[in-house]
């Protein structure tokens, strides 16, 4: 009996003397890691600040793919939370919430795991070399509430000094699988634009193929060529046409430009035998900006756009769609350039 006291007495004191150690050890723990992605920056942050995205890098979505994902708020801004739950102790439950965005710099996040606590993340991001250069960061506070919470805090002090060990590992991890789906998207700085996602209704059209190749005259004289075309079939057949022409593209490379030359137009039937045909652009979701200069650098936003759409996870569709804002703007002018959005399954 007497032995068992004194092992009693033992664990007592050790218990207190770990729970006042626990008041010495450092109040807070500091994870950090590094990587280079060769894409350009604006391209890595749009990534980092799309938290619908986030599970596609995760270190920890492989260990519990059964998890529960809820996603709230705005998307990619301030306020938009990512929230899970687990029946893996690994994985637990918790959210991670945008608190604030510097465009293209970095992201900082809030995460909260319920009674055991919250930490702050930070992406930083710069260029380097023409790559970018990413840096995770993870503090955490270990506070000593006296209250129901201590049992908690004291244990949380002792893993904090192993912290970097445990964690670091995963943002490693992380960073890497992060640079592989970076690695899949178009090397093409997206920094200037600014697309907008509407929803288009469906639009009748009249059209007549172009397939054009050479320089900016021969494409003048295919596309001067097509709309007196259109307009010859406007007046024959009486129909009410809108006025500014549209390229639907089939295949756009250097040299060759196959596309759809069209026009706004209500009719009823359309004749089989004439070289201008009807067809009906379907309603949907389309991304789109606006453009005016050279058809050069047309090409250019437009390669913008497409690199925009995939890192956004999105899946664009077809024709490239075109809209002048006069029939002259086909080599230097005003045009809204869109492209189709194909559905995406949901998490």
């Amino acid at each position: 009996m007497r032995m068992l006291l004194r092992l009693i007495g033992l664990f007592v004191l050790l218990a207190v003397l770990l729970v006042g150690l626990a008041f010495a050890l450092p109040d807070r723990a500091h994870v950090e890691r590094s990587i280079t992605i060769a894409r350009p920056q604006a391209q890595v942050w749009l990534l980092l600040s799309n938290l619908r995205r986030f599970n596609e890098w995760s270190p920890w979505h492989a260990r519990d793919p059964a998890a529960r994902y809820t996603y709230s708020g705005p998307e990619a801004a301030v306020g938009s939370k990512l929230a899970w739950d687990s029946e893996r102790s690994d994985v637990g439950s918790g959210s991670q919430t945008i608190v604030a965005l510097k465009p293209y710099e970095s992201v900082a996040l809030e995460l909260d795991f319920g009674n055991l606590g919250k930490s702050q993340v930070r992406y930083e991001l710069r260029t380097e070399s023409n790559e970018t250069r990413v840096t995770w960061r993870m503090d955490s506070e270990l506070p000593l509430h006296l209250d129901q919470r201590f049992g908690w805090n004291v244990l949380g002090r002792y893993i904090g000094l192993f912290m970097d060990r445990l964690t670091g590992p995963d943002f490693e991890r992380g960073l890497l699988n992060l640079r592989a789906l970076a690695d899949t998207f178009p090397n093409v700085d997206i920094a200037d634009i600014a697309p907008q996602q509407l929803d288009m209704p469906a639009r009748k059209l009249i059209y007549v193929e172009v397939d054009s190749t050479g320089d900016d005259a021969a494409l003048k004289r295919a596309w001067d060529a097509g709309l007196l075309q259109l307009h010859r079939f406007v007046v024959q057949h009486g129909l009410k046409a809108g006025s500014a022409p549209l390229a639907l593209t089939q295949q756009r490379d250097v040299g060759r430009w196959r596309f759809e030359l069209a026009l706004p137009a209500e009719y009823d039937l359309m004749p089989e035998d004439t070289a201008v045909r009807g067809r009906v652009l379907p309603a949907g979701s389309v991304v789109q900006i606006s453009h005016s200069g050279s058809l050069m650098e047309r090409q250019r936003e437009i390669d913008k756009l497409q690199a925009w759409i995939a890192v956004k996870g999105l899946r664009a569709g077809t024709p490239l769609i075109e809209e002048f804002a006069d029939e002259a703007a086909v080599l230097q002018g005003q045009v809204r350039i869109a492209l189709p959005l194909q559905p995406v399954a949901q998490n």
